[in-house]
């Protein structure tokens, strides 16, 4: 768990340095720091503005990667905080804390790890992929349509699925239906007696969920990043609690975002019971 209090987190004044669209509503922020940054996959930054311009609360984003003393975010335009951040030009100032929370874990020994992603929730689990993924592993994303997705970001063996077949390119493939659906049909069902797997997962609530029932229909374990909103992003403003299955009150920012499933109350957190 890493707070403001840790060395590897700081508060410092960054500078924008590129500001691009990737797919139709998703764009890459990446910023330049004072110096390096160490990080690990699953933790993310608040980011706000200096002077005048400056939000009550900054915005949580989710670091995509790192490159030295050069941070990539990826985010979407769903409200005033990243509208002003589209507006970011090269140069212009940017206030950034980070890293924050815990992140996902390094693979351990031979067990496969499956990552599945849909939309926003790329980030964590490609800057995952990128740090970690072997043979072993399996990597899943789910989008909207072929426009929806972030090709440019996604190397060959992510496996696609689009809930409708528009937009696609010519030199890529994906499969129409659910992330969960295109990896249970391309994975099939575990050999007995074979070491229990891994599943990680980031995106939409609906999509948490249906991971939670994969893994749990596997009896593998699973862990996900809850992209709940957060105010300070250290757990002083409790505004990302999330219930947890013994009656505790889970904070997003302090203890996830990357949480094992197992400890939340999905019957609370988002319908019925997974």
């Amino acid at each position: 768990m890493t707070s403001t209090g840790s060395p590897s987190c700081r508060r410092s004044l960054a500078t924008a340095v590129s500001n691009h669209p990737v797919s139709r509503d998703l764009k890459v922020l990446e910023v330049r720091l004072p110096g390096p940054l160490d990080f690990r996959p699953g933790q993310f930054a608040m980011l706000n503005f200096p002077g005048p311009h400056e939000l009550v609360f900054g915005r949580p984003l989710s670091i995509l990667a790192v490159q030295g003393d050069r941070v990539s975010f990826l985010y979407r335009v769903v409200g005033r905080g990243t509208a002003q951040l589209a507006s970011l030009r090269s140069g212009e100032p940017v206030t950034f804390l980070g890293p924050l929370g815990t992140p996902f874990p390094a693979p351990g020994g031979r067990r496969p790890v499956v990552l599945l992603a849909g939309g926003v929730g790329l980030p964590p689990l490609l800057a995952w992929w990128q740090r970690y993924g072997r043979e072993q592993d399996h990597a899943f994303f789910g989008a909207r349509d072929g426009g929806d997705v972030p090709w440019e970001l996604l190397d060959p063996a992510w496996q696609i699925s689009v809930d409708r077949p528009a937009g696609l390119p010519a030199t890529r493939q994906a499969e129409v239906g659910l992330v969960t659906e295109t990896c249970r049909r391309r994975l099939g069902e575990p050999q007995a007696g074979a070491e229990p797997g891994l599943v990680q997962a980031c995106g939409p609530l609906p999509m948490l969920r249906a991971a939670t029932t994969l893994a749990a229909s596997w009896q593998w374990p699973c862990l996900v990043s809850v992209e709940e909103h957060m105010g300070c992003g250290y757990g002083v403003c409790r505004g990302c609690v999330l219930p947890g299955r013994d009656g505790s009150h889970l904070t997003a920012c302090q203890d996830g975002p990357v949480l094992d499933s197992a400890v939340i109350d999905w019957e609370s957190f988002g319908g019925e019971k997974t």
